[in-house]
């Protein structure tokens, strides 16, 4: 039975300092030598991506910023791109703008990657932009109206405050026609800052799970995960494993609840499981 395993990155595959450790790169290495067919779904971009999942032996496509893009590692490749029209586009900018938000707005042209915001208005977005610019020389440009970079290219629309102040907005995204949301705590910002994520409806984590089943010709797809926006990846799993510091949620919606990321818990239950797994 061909069986695909995919793991969220944050949370989930991740330690609390956003690395891989040295024992999850080892097993889950020695588990793709031994045949184990293994990919990512992740909310980060490919700037990032690239660089955090360097020491693993990836073949499959990763699954980028909530299932909008399929990312060819080898090949530095972007597949089956879901973009928004420029007149959604307009519509999730002003809402935003409405309800005095901002945030940075992704494009895809020419295979590459473009992201733009206005201005940085609370220290969860500058974390956010500080780590990526430095560590992974991310590159960011700042335009005085988001609706002048706004294209036939956007993919992607993200907001990064206080639960309270991206909830009207998210009400309004969630009523949209054509876009799907992903609302989530971030895992790192030590002031509750939470994510309203925003994207073609085509373009979701399930959408990105099914794909691969299907184009690849898995009959069984089992996933790690720890926030709301891998419950779309769960619907989309014959197993779903939910880390032990994951949201209620999501534990919830698991067939398994397993160790902590701090644990290295998908490389554990990797390493118990894989073999006798795939004996079915």
């Amino acid at each position: 039975m061909k069986t695909l395993y995919i793991s969220d990155l944050d949370g989930t595959l991740l330690n609390s300092n956003a690395e891989l450790s040295p024992y999850t790169i080892e097993t889950i290495n020695g588990l793709i030598e031994k045949g184990m067919e293994f990919t990512i779904a992740t909310a980060r971009t490919a700037a990032t991506v690239t660089h955090i999942l360097a020491p693993l032996n990836l073949s499959v496509p990763v699954i980028l910023m909530n299932g909008v893009i399929q990312y060819n590692i080898q090949q530095k490749e972007y597949l089956n791109t879901f973009y928004l029209s420029r007149e959604t586009a307009e519509v999730i900018l002003n809402t935003a703008r409405q309800y005095g938000l901002t945030g940075f707005l992704y494009r895809i042209k020419d295979n590459r990657l473009e992201t733009y915001y206005e201005e940085l208005t609370n220290n969860g977005m500058t974390e956010y932009y500080t780590e990526r610019k430095v560590k992974f020389n991310k590159v960011f440009t700042q335009v005085e109206n988001l609706l002048t970079a706004a294209g036939d290219h956007s993919i992607y629309y993200a907001m990064l405050d206080k639960y309270e102040a991206l909830l009207p907005a998210y009400e309004v995204y969630r009523n949209l026609p054509g876009v799907a949301t992903a609302f989530y705590q971030d895992n790192y910002n030590k002031e509750g800052m939470w994510f309203l994520e925003v994207f073609s409806l085509h373009g979701t984590k399930y959408n990105a799970a099914m794909s691969l089943r299907q184009s690849l010709g898995y009959d069984r797809v089992v996933c790690f995960g720890d926030n709301l926006n891998d419950l779309p990846m769960f619907k989309a799993s014959d197993t779903a494993c939910a880390v032990g510091n994951a949201k209620e949620e999501v534990k919830a919606a698991a067939n398994h609840v397993i160790k902590c990321n701090t644990e290295d818990g998908v490389a554990r239950w990797l390493s118990e499981n894989f073999e006798k797994d795939n004996k079915r």
